[in-house]
């Protein structure tokens, strides 16, 4: 009996090290396939969406055929989103080393406007992608979409940093895991912070709507 256990859970970690491990070389392979420049946000983008499907349990579809599908439909709106976002935070990068070294009263009041809208921003970049692939929504709310939920969940923000953080530290520290278990680990559980981010929204909305029915 503990022998059998024992085996059948061996079994499932394999099949997920497996899994993380096919999805991190298909992740590369369509990075490629877009030149890197055009390929490096479709693919991210759609290895959350894979992430997302294995935490809602669907774990039975062929991963190669539909990452290409998603891929292939999302192309150009996860280039747009993807290198939008990326200008913008140049641009507050830009406008930081502007003002960071001024000594003036408005240089000052500048550099805190940027500030502000540098944390905003990295904390928007946090959920973007998960908001993109989870919800259902035109391309110009997932930004409006992806900052009210940081700053409704400001915990969740700050638990999807460290995990960067702490994946940053691992991957320095262990190159050699680069290629195979990477980036995908790292979407899987910035996936699941950011998935029960949602699910606590919804909640807040479910009972709001129904204090509201009760009222009316």
């Amino acid at each position: 009996m503990f022998h059998a256990g024992y085996m059948e859970k061996l079994n499932t970690i394999m099949e997920w090290i497996m899994r993380f491990f096919v999805l991190q070389l298909i992740w590369i392979l369509f990075c490629l396939v877009g030149l890197v420049i055009g390929g490096i946000f479709p693919a991210t983008f759609t290895m959350f969406a894979i992430c997302r499907k294995w935490l809602n349990k669907q774990t039975d579809f062929p991963i190669f055929r539909t990452f290409w599908d998603m891929y292939r439909k999302g192309f150009r709106k996860t280039n747009l989103l993807g290198w939008v976002t990326t200008l913008t935070g140049l641009s507050l990068y830009y406008y930081f080393q502007l003002f960071k070294g001024a000594e003036g009263m408005i240089d000052l009041v500048l550099l805190i406007v940027v500030w502000i809208a540098g944390i905003l921003y990295l904390m928007t970049v946090l959920l973007m992608i998960p908001v993109y692939v989870h919800f259902d929504i035109k391309l110009i709310n997932v930004v409006k979409y992806a900052l009210i939920i940081a700053i409704s969940n400001p915990f969740h923000c700050l638990s999807m940093a460290a995990l960067i953080i702490g994946f940053s530290m691992v991957m320095i520290l262990i190159p050699g895991l680069i290629p195979f278990f990477s980036f995908s680990v790292l979407a899987f559980g910035l996936m699941w912070m950011a998935k029960s981010a949602f699910t606590r929204m919804e909640q807040k909305v479910s009972k709001l709507e129904k204090i509201n029915n009760s009222l009316v």
